[in-house]
């Protein structure tokens, strides 16, 4: 099975649970507001104060700078969003593998436009770390990320929403250093965007599931960074994501 038909498999998937799985829910939108609890809609939170999910996804590296080594293995992923006031809230992430880690957190603000949509303005700070040893050599690597995003949310159903994302990628910083040797680059370009859609509803006994697909393109993704890419151009990573809201 090939790289192009597994994402186009994935996407048709995700395009049939945004027209069908509304026939599942039941009940009808009876007012502007929401009890449930969500981590990508973008509305002001309500009584809770937290709302936070656990699950993983899964990025896709495209041939170009992969070459034969295909690495498809999944990173965890950690979400929470804090309510500060009103419409403001905090958004923080952990994305969790072995070699790489990538911790994110930012304000947004939230504005409901009417009782089906709703949207946010937010702009995150990001820093990865990678720690990889070669042969004699311990190659580590570290930098740090600004993305400024919008969300736009559709609540299809009472207890289902979706939610599409845009933010651009701009790379502040980055630092290696392989066998003793020291790199160290301060960018601040923007290297990219991407743009994905969330859907969130109800799963198993009153949980809440997360299920996503981004499309990211840019010219430096930090999940490749040991692969030291020499080419600048941007590349095409689609992503699969699972929560399980807590």
């Amino acid at each position: 099975m090939s790289y192009n038909f597994k994402f186009r498999l994935v996407c048709q998937l995700v395009v049939l649970a945004v027209f069908f799985l509304p026939g599942l829910v039941s009940g009808q939108i009876k007012t502007d507001s929401t009890s449930q609890s969500y981590l990508y809609f973008p509305y002001p939170m309500q009584a809770k104060k937290w709302h936070s999910s656990i699950g993983f996804s899964l990025t896709l590296w495209p041939q170009d700078i992969s070459e034969e080594a295909q690495v498809r293995a999944p990173a965890g992923d950690y979400h929470v969003i804090r309510k500060i006031d009103k419409g403001f809230y905090l958004d923080g992430q952990l994305i969790f593998q072995v070699v790489q880690n990538h911790l994110s957190i930012g304000p947004r603000w939230a504005h409901v436009i009417n009782n089906r949509f709703s949207f946010s303005l937010g702009d995150d700070i990001g820093w990865w770390f990678g720690v990889l040893k070669v042969g004699d050599f311990n190659t580590t690597a570290n930098g740090w990320l600004n993305y400024p995003n919008i969300s736009l949310g559709y609540r299809v159903k009472e207890q289902l929403l979706v939610t599409w994302k845009t933010e651009a990628i701009v790379n502040l910083s980055y630092h290696s250093s392989v066998g003793g040797l020291e790199v160290s680059k301060s960018h601040n370009t923007l290297s990219g965007w991407s743009t994905g859609i969330y859907l969130e509803q109800p799963f198993y006994k009153k949980k809440n599931l997360t299920l996503g697909l981004r499309a990211i393109y840019s010219n430096f993704y930090w999940q490749t960074w040991s692969l030291f890419e020499t080419f600048d151009r941007q590349l095409f990573y689609p992503e699969i994501t699972v929560g399980f809201i807590l």
